[in-house]
Order: C-alpha cells, then structure tokens, then sequence
C-alpha cells in the first residue's frame, strides 16, 4: 500500500515535446476513498473573465472527463473566485460610454453563475471575493469573500469537515436558541493546481472592472448623467480603446444622421483626443504595411474631433473647482480644462496578491512557454500557471487568452495525471506513463486580426499587414462591438472570433 501522505507533497516529472499526446485511457471512477484522497482536490481558478471563464469550461467539459484512471485516484474540485457576479463586455465600452441605449445592460453585464448551470453534475463553487494574499509554501490563497453567500462557500471549499463546521457556525443565545454566526469575511483556501487568470484594469472605471459589476454600472450611468450638459471631452490615450472612444463619442453625440448625408447638431460638443506619441495607432502602424495610423486620423478630423500629438497628460485634477470640471496638465506645460475627462492609457496587471518572486518589474506573472510559472525558479511549487494579461507572456489583446488556453489545458491535464501515477505508486511503477506525457508550448498568435471601428459605418483595421475596409470593419465589428456574442463567451467560453496560433 502506498504510504498515507498530502498528495500535494509528491513531486511532479513531465517532459517536452512538441508532437501530440496519445489519447488518454478511458475514465475509470473508483469509488473507495485512499488515504486524504477522500476530500477533494481544488483546482483553483483566480478570476472570471475572458481567460478564466474559458479556462473553467475547457475544465468541466474536457479535462475532468480524462482524469481519475487509477483507482487510488483522487477527486476534484473546480473553484473559480471572482470579486464580480457578472463579466463586462468591454470591448463594447467605447460605445456603452456614449449613453444607455447603444448597448443594453444585460448584453453589456453577463451573470456568470446561470452560465454554469450545465455543469451542476460536477463539484463546483463560484465565490465572489478578491485574492488578497498568496503563500507559496503552504499552497494556500487567501480570499476576501465579498457577502454571506460567498464567505459560506469559502467555508465549505476550505477542506473542513462537515461536522467541524457545523461546530463552529452554531452557538446558543442568551434565550437558549440557535443561531448561526456569520461565517468571517478573509477566508484560507488551500489548492492542488492554481490558475491565475485576474487579468488587468484599465485607469479608467468605465473601460473594465474594478471590483463587482455594480461599480462599473454606476460610474457608466454617472458618466451618461453627465455628458448630456458637458460642453468638452478630453480622451487621453492613442491606442485602439482611445480612437474608438473618441470616434464613438464624436459620432453619436454631434450628429444627428450620418446616411445617407452626415448632418451635424447645432451645439456639437468639443473632443480632443491626446495620443501621447507623434501618431494614433502606433502598435498597428510598425505591423502593417498600411497606414491604419494615417486614415485613423483622417476618420476622426472628419467627426470634428481634435488630435493633439506629441504630448502626454501629467496630472488630471477632477472636480478642481465648483463646477466639478477637471484640469489637465500637459507635458508641454500647458494645460486644459474640461467638463469630462476618460483615461485610455493602458492597463496595470491585476497581480497585487501574487509574491513578488512571480512578477516581473512591472508586475506581471513570469511563466515559461508551457505557461506554468517555473518552480525551478521561483519555489512556487508544481501546478501554478498564469493566462491572460494578468502574464508577461501575453500582449494585453484578447487573441493571447484564446491561443494560450490549449496549452495551458494540455500541461494541466499532464500534471495531474502525473500525480494521480504517482499517488497509485510512488516507488516509480507508472514511471513510463509519466515520461509519455508531453508538453504544449505556447509560440504566439499568428497574424491577428485587428479592428478598430470609429465612425457610424467605418474604421479601420489591419490583417496580415493590409488595411482592412472599414465598410468590412463596420460588419464584423463596427454593429455592435461583438456584444451579440458576450453570452456564447460567457457560457460556453468561446472566443469571439477564431485565432490562429503560430505554428510549432
């Protein structure tokens, strides 16, 4: 019999390869406990958008079904943790920013629980809360559960047995009756394999979550609140969410019709887009043997909307006076005063709870081309792995999530079949099945498709480095910003639009 021992203390030996695995054997369930294998492994997922979102379905619908081929084989638990019920669709933003009848709420704010009911067979928990600490050594992440309902699932996953919980949670009053205690906020969940998918947050509260929906919701009604009366829009950012915004903004806001003849309002508001480089576009510019730069432009002085190039915003003061306007400070020593101000100047990595011996200088996730974060390395220990913007593999673009999920299943599914050998034999007898077992590697997006629509019917885009029409930008894209297809994402996590990996 093999020895009682943590299975998370049992080494993990893999190798690479660049060729296909052999299909895995049938699925075979024992239904006799063996030593701790009786309380399900977690498998842990850190976030609940794009990237984590996929990850969770290629889980629950592939994964889990190739696993558990020994008999002394354990089970599993999938935990997604989440500080928001419910994934923006933030590549709609730059329209759902112009007012609340462009895209509908329930298209633009999908619930992600309903999303999981097809898998109610499985052992599965959704906890909204917010991964504020990570330990390495003892395997374990601490979650601060956001209400009742969350930190009572946080109790249940934490590897407690029934009874030691239904102790602790029930107490007599001073009248002899039972009541149960609150269950406490900051809650320690242990993990078998960690996925860490928290993606980044841009400046901005109206372009991406910054904790639950609901923040996000309120500040896109302030903002419509407000634009109606402003005179003045300031978008800082040159990249594609700042053209579009400032594209969208000037479109739906300072005309009336644009078919069959464009015919301008009477007070149009005044937009000024500042790129902070000498053009708009400049990542799609230096790939492409178009000018997507160049025509982005013409697109937007045709709107009305003002481009002021080669200089970057110092300091946005909000609310510097009475008026509740904001005051710009330029590079140039000049400055700008506005009624409404929209950050589109990149992204921060969403990794706060991650040791810094994950991290890179900026802050995200360092993983090797497998995705895992290297034990060797970092002493994080075997099945850790990062996806998405939150790593430093990815470009901050959505094709980089859908063409590293693949890779990241393959190597997550080795892992753990390595362990369920080993926990079946330790002293090496599945030492052959182990070294069966290949790697994926991660080796990039092949010419991606980029998009950008900014007026009512047009933009611009870039495909294999050739200028795409913007009549073609407005079909695929320009409609409706893919919100149509936030609800498939959401429950079946599939990508919007296909992505070509590069080949091995």
């Amino acid at each position: 019999m093999p020895p009682d021992r943590h299975p998370d203390q049992q080494p993990l030996v893999s190798t690479q390869s660049n060729s296909e695995p052999p299909p895995p054997s049938p699925n075979r369930i024992s239904k006799v406990p063996t030593g701790l294998g009786a309380e399900p492994l977690n498998i842990v997922i850190l976030g609940a958008s794009y990237a984590g979102l996929t990850v969770a379905h290629a889980f629950l619908d592939n994964t889990i079904n190739h696993l558990r081929i020994t008999k002394s084989a354990p089970t599993y638990r999938l935990i997604i943790i989440s500080p928001s019920t419910h994934m923006y669709w933030n590549i709609g933003a730059p329209r759902a920013i112009v007012g609340p009848d462009l895209i509908a709420d329930e298209d633009l704010f999908v619930p992600i629980e309903p999303a999981f009911h097809r898998h109610r067979a499985h052992n599965l928990s959704i906890i909204q809360g917010e991964c504020v600490a990570m330990d390495t050594s003892a395997r374990t992440v601490t979650v601060e559960a956001i209400g009742s309902t969350a930190a009572k699932r946080a109790s249940q996953v934490s590897n407690k047995r029934r009874s030691q919980i239904r102790q602790s949670v029930i107490s007599m009053t001073q009248q002899g009756q039972e009541q149960q205690i609150k269950e406490p906020k900051v809650q320690t969940l242990p993990y078998h394999a960690l996925i860490m998918a928290t993606g980044s947050s841009a400046h901005s509260d109206l372009l991406s979550l910054h904790g639950p929906h609901l923040n996000t919701l309120g500040a896109l009604n302030a903002f419509h609140a407000r634009v109606v009366g402003a005179k003045s829009i300031v978008v800082c950012g040159g990249g594609c969410s700042g053209v579009e915004t400032a594209g969208q903004l000037a479109t739906y806001l300072n005309y009336s019709s644009h078919w069959p003849f464009r015919k301008r309002v009477k007070q149009p508001k005044k937009i000024i887009l500042i790129t902070g480089s000498d053009r708009c576009l400049s990542s799609l510019r230096s790939a492409a043997r178009a000018k997507p730069d160049v025509k982005a432009e013409k697109i937007l002085k045709k709107l009305g909307v003002e481009v002021k190039h080669d200089v970057r915003v110092v300091a946005a003061k909000e609310g510097f006076d009475l008026t509740g306007q904001t005051k710009i400070e330029l590079s140039d020593d000049t400055s700008l005063i506005t009624d409404l101000y929209i950050a589109c100047t990149g992204v921060s990595p969403n990794t706060a709870y991650a040791p810094s011996s994950l991290k890179d200088k900026h802050g995200y996730i360092v993983t090797t081309s497998t995705l895992r974060v290297d034990e060797n390395t970092t002493a994080c220990g075997p099945r850790v792995y990062a996806i998405g913007d939150c790593a430093k593999y990815s470009r901050n673009c959505i094709e980089d999530v859908y063409a590293g999920v693949p890779v990241l299943m393959r190597n997550l599914l080795s892992d753990l079949l390595a362990h369920e050998y080993m926990l079946a034999s330790p002293y090496g007898g599945y030492r052959d099945r182990i070294e069966e077992l290949q790697d994926g590697v991660y080796k990039g997006v092949d010419e991606s498709l980029r998009l950008v629509p900014i007026s009512r019917f047009g933009g611009v885009g870039v495909w294999k480095g050739r200028d795409v029409p913007g009549r073609v930008v407005h079909l695929l894209k320009g409609r409706d910003f893919w919100a149509s297809k936030a609800r498939r994402v959401v429950g079946e996590g599939v990508g919007p639009y296909p992505v070509k990996t590069a080949p091995r």
